[in-house]
């Protein structure tokens, strides 16, 4: 009898800081109708396991593919969210705009950590104004999270008004985002028009920038407009870099994601030029890569809010993570502390109660901020989400 071997091809976990185990189970992973057709024709299989998306190919004795894949093939897939407390948790904008997806690739080679990342590195830029929230890497790779809003401001341990140090992992940014349109879109002009000069523009595998000129041409409308017709159809799906009239956007396109809108889309090729670690192949031999996407959780202002006759403390270990030293009934952090699944230590020290001042009175593990309802604050130029806790004291 014959048996039939399969490989790895490539695998995708989903991570999140969040939680305790660092797994992300909030998404279904599927591959597109195109890939469907293309994994069978390759002799591949791809399932997702919990929080990972296991890719597999048919293999002979030796374990090498008895059907190599093309070079430059392309298979994606697509996140679907099945969380609604995923924003709440997560550090990424709470409003979504329409058509917007994040997009993930092993073209970015991104790696960092042991990890080998799909998402965008984020480098820091002396010229760029940072808000909080926003993330950079800096020096050797390291992760900082901004919490307060600044410009020319290096990331670094020493810079804590500014900058909080997250570590050595690459995690999911707005950088990550694209602009979905249907291949046959009306684009609409800030002004009047009397042409589109139309320049479109893909990967190119030599130089690994999108310098790939794919489409160039100029419409000449009767009379000046404010919208057109944009025809990309003769394009296959994918990233692009389009330019009309000197307004430059990045897009992608694929016209499934018109039916059934989704959170993310993965695109994964088989380039013969990828660094070796985010190389799927080695002639016919099967290289097996581990990709990562990996979310930050939410950093949020925490607001304990006492009996307004009761006055007190806040603690909480491990230290990085401020509050006033001085009594009172609302108890605010001094900077973002970022949501945990995993309990932090927080005491309250009671000096008063119904406005009688007491010996002291230390409360251990007093309830952590949750996900599950936020506010915002404003404090000078920086906004923050809010997470408010009401004691009984």
């Amino acid at each position: 009898m014959t048996s039939i071997n399969y490989a790895y091809f490539f695998r995708v976990e989903l991570l999140h800081q969040y939680f305790g185990n660092g797994i992300c189970n909030d998404f279904t992973i599927a591959p597109s109708a195109l890939t469907q057709a293309t994994l069978r024709g390759n002799k591949m299989l791809a399932k997702q396991y919990g929080n990972k998306l296991y890719t597999g190919v048919e293999t002979d004795d030796s374990n090498n593919a008895i059907m190599v894949p093309a070079n430059n093939l392309q298979l994606t897939f697509f996140l679907t969210l099945n969380n609604s407390l995923f924003y709440n948790y997560t550090n990424l904008p709470f409003t979504v705009q329409p058509g917007k997806v994040y997009y993930f690739t092993n073209r970015n080679e991104n790696i960092n950590n042991g990890k080998n990342f799909l998402s965008q590195p984020v480098p820091y830029d002396n010229a760029v104004a940072y808000n909080a929230g926003d993330i950079v890497t800096e020096g050797g790779n390291v992760t900082f999270e901004c919490i307060s809003n600044c410009t020319g401001v290096t990331p670094s341990i020493a810079n804590n008004d500014n900058w909080m140090m997250i570590g050595a992992n690459h995690f999911v940014s707005e950088a990550d985002t694209l602009q979905w349109i249907p291949s046959v879109s009306t684009y609409t002009f800030t002004t009047d028009q009397a042409s589109a000069a139309i320049e479109v523009w893909a990967y190119n595998l030599t130089d690994k920038k999108f310098t790939n000129n794919v489409l160039s041409k100029t419409i000449s409308f009767t009379q000046n407009t404010k919208s057109f017709t944009l025809n990309l159809s003769q394009l296959s799906p994918g990233k692009y870099k389009l330019i009309i009239n000197g307004n430059e956007q990045w897009i992608y396109i694929n016209d499934e994601l018109g039916a059934k809108p989704v959170f993310a889309v993965i695109d994964i090729f088989n380039d013969s030029d990828l660094n070796t670690a985010y190389a799927l192949l080695n002639g016919s031999n099967l290289k097996s890569p581990l990709y990562s996407i990996h979310f930050l959780n939410r950093a949020t202002i925490w607001k304990y809010v006492l009996n307004s006759t009761s006055k007190g403390q806040i603690t909480i270990a491990p230290p990085g993570f401020g509050f006033p030293t001085t009594d009172a009934s609302i108890i605010v952090s001094s900077s973002p502390i970022p949501l945990s699944e995993k309990p932090l230590e927080v005491s309250l020290k009671l000096s008063t109660v119904n406005n009688v001042s007491i010996t002291p009175l230390t409360i251990a593990d007093v309830a952590c901020a949750s996900p599950k309802t936020l506010t915002s604050v404003i404090n000078g130029t920086d906004k923050y989400a809010c997470s408010e806790i009401f004691l009984n004291y």
